[in-house]
């Protein structure tokens, strides 16, 4: 009597494992090296889709929502850190147990570079400073440090390489992080054929560095040049998601991008826009750049960062994309970058004074905030 049912459910195991046959879009194979990476399970965060990757600078801004991104999609991620344990433990939870795998080591070291990046397929350096310390200058993040992980890299067989840069990044730019970033862009591009070079406006989100300072500091904010800086403001998530179509898409091997909003902003437009979000006055305090300069350099000796005097020089630099033809960005990974006047108040809403918390998140006025594109061949851009 029991021989029917085990029977049956024997079929039916049969049948459901027949059903679990591997198609094109398991298989990756990468260009550069001719590796077949084949997934397992289905799709999604508890699988794996056949990659591995390293992410250094994991620990940073963008690095959180690159790493959430690429461990949702079922790729096991390599989280180099540098310091305490705590500063990437909040990552371990975005993908499933065991495929966020924290592993520590020093820039300056070799070794801990070559186990980090050994058994990846794809390596993806954020790591960037906008001031310098005693132990890391410029030169030796920007330069030294992105040639170093791409030479080792490239020799430990790694078929894609992703390095962020910043789209002000020219070897005759005003402030020395933004030269040190464009002459490491030349060493990645000569340690790794192929590498691609990503190169992003200003970030805002959550923890940003831009719409949250105002906020924060909406009774003293400090500014120079009358706030006149232009911005081109991406979405953090929208540069995370390009990084992942450059990884996935084979077709983009070599290629360098520029990620930035179609639309120009002046930084007075911005503190604009979220003092009428917060439905509070913003205070700017305009600064000669001279006199804050100064400051900042006498802030720099004491132990703990402040500010800098190389951040007071970014804070004159406006923000232009290059120009060049050859230069891809969000419309030829098919991405639509988030529009700021839209997505700025989710990041800044508990700034609001207590009676206004429940107000909605679309306010009336809004889009007499929305600023027109900015053609890319635009006259000011400087190359």
């Amino acid at each position: 009597m029991l021989a029917a049912p085990l029977k049956r459910s024997a079929f039916g195991l049969r049948s459901s494992a027949a059903l679990l046959k591997r198609g094109k879009a398991d298989i990756t194979i990468r260009k550069t090296t001719g590796d077949v990476l084949v997934g397992r399970g289905t799709y999604g965060r508890q699988s794996w889709n056949g990659q591995t990757a390293t992410v250094f600078g994991c620990s940073g801004f963008l690095g959180r929502y690159v790493v959430a991104r690429l461990a949702r999609e079922g790729t096991k991620v390599i989280v180099p850190y540098r310091g305490l344990y705590e500063y990437v433990r909040h990552l371990r939870p975005t993908g499933d147990l065991g495929m966020v795998v924290p592993m520590e080591f020093d820039l300056r070291n070799p070794k801990q570079i070559d186990e980090c990046v050994r058994y990846s397929d794809v390596v993806i350096n954020l790591i960037g400073r906008n001031y310098e310390t005693k132990n890391f200058s410029f030169e030796k993040v920007h330069i030294e440090g992105a040639r170093r992980i791409a030479e080792i890299s490239h020799a430990a067989g790694v078929s894609r390489f992703i390095h962020m840069s910043n789209l002000n990044a020219r070897t005759n730019a005003d402030a020395k992080s933004l030269v040190t970033k464009a002459f490491g862009e030349q060493r990645v591009r000569e340690s790794f054929p192929g590498a691609n070079i990503v190169r992003s406006a200003t970030m805002y989100g959550y923890e940003d560095e831009l719409l949250n300072n105002i906020g924060k500091n909406k009774y003293c904010y400090l500014t120079v040049n009358k706030a006149q800086r232009k911005l081109r403001p991406v979405c953090v998530s929208d540069v995370a998601h390009a990084i992942g179509k450059i990884r996935d898409d084979e077709d983009t091997v070599g290629l360098t991008y520029e990620l930035f909003n179609p639309k120009q902003y002046t930084q007075k437009d911005i503190i604009d826009l979220v003092q009428f979000f917060i439905h509070e006055n913003v205070w700017r305090v305009n600064v000669p750049s001279s006199l804050l300069r100064l400051a900042a350099k006498a802030v720099d000796v004491l132990p703990y960062h402040y500010t800098s005097h190389h951040e007071v020089d970014l804070m004159l630099a406006d923000e232009f994309p290059s120009g060049d033809p050859a230069v891809q960005t969000f419309a030829d990974l098919g991405i639509q970058p988030h529009t700021l006047e839209l997505a700025a108040l989710q990041y800044i809403r508990h700034y609001r004074p207590p009676q206004h918390e429940e107000d909605p998140m679309e306010p009336r006025g809004y889009k007499a905030f929305r600023k027109p594109p900015v053609p890319v061949n635009n006259k000011d851009i400087v190359a």
